[in-house]
C-alpha cells in the first residue's frame, strides 16, 4: 500500500498512459519496430519546477539494450519497463501510443546525479556506463598499427 505523500506513486500514477509521443514507435538503438502489447524500456524525465513527465526515448524489448547511466542534476528521471498500449479518439480518427505498465529500474532525483537501482525492478543487470572515448592521438595510433620491421601495417596495400 501506497502513502498519499508517496512522490513515487504520484509519478507512477502520472507515467501510466504517458503518450510516448510519437505516431510510429521504433526502438531507438536499434531501429526495430514498435507494435501494441511489445514490451518496451522507456526513458522519462521531468525538469524541477515542470508539472508532467515526457518521454526522452524508447527501446524495445523489456530490458534488452543497455540504460543510460549518465542523470541530471535538476531534473527527475525514470528507466521504465512497460509495453506499448494504444488510446484511439474516434471523433478524430487518431490513434496515440502509450505507455502502460511502468515499473521503475532506475530513479534518477532532481537533487542529485546519482542513480537509484531498484531492487524489485525487473532486470538482471545494472546499468553500465557508456563507453565515451577521446580520438586516439595520431602518434599513439601510428605506433599501435606500425610494424615492428617499419612497413605498412596492411600486406598488398601498395
Amino acid at each position: 500500500m501506497t502513502r498519499p505523500d508517496d512522490p513515487q506513486a504520484a509519478d507512477l500514477a502520472q507515467l501510466t498512459r504517458i503518450s510516448l509521443d510519437t505516431h510510429n514507435p521504433i526502438c531507438q538503438v536499434c531501429g526495430q519496430p514498435l507494435h501494441e502489447g511489445d514490451d518496451i524500456t522507456a526513458y522519462a524525465y521531468r525538469a524541477a519546477g515542470e508539472p508532467a513527465y515526457a518521454i526522452g526515448y524508447i527501446m524495445c524489448g523489456a530490458d534488452n539494450h543497455e540504460h543510460p547511466t549518465v542523470f541530471t542534476r535538476g531534473v527527475r528521471e525514470y528507466v521504465l519497463t512497460g509495453h506499448v498500449g494504444a488510446c484511439s479518439n474516434t471523433r478524430t480518427q487518431s490513434t496515440t501510443f502509450v505507455l502502460l505498465d511502468p515499473i521503475p529500474v532506475v530513479t534518477s532525483p532532481t537533487t542529485t546525479a546519482e542513480p537509484h537501482i531498484h531492487p524489485d525492478a525487473p532486470t538482471p543487470r545494472n546499468p553500465t556506463e557508456p563507453t565515451q572515448r577521446e580520438p586516439t592521438p595520431l602518434l599513439t595510433a601510428v605506433r599501435e598499427h606500425a610494424r615492428s620491421d617499419g612497413g605498412s601495417p596492411r600486406e598488398g596495400s601498395e
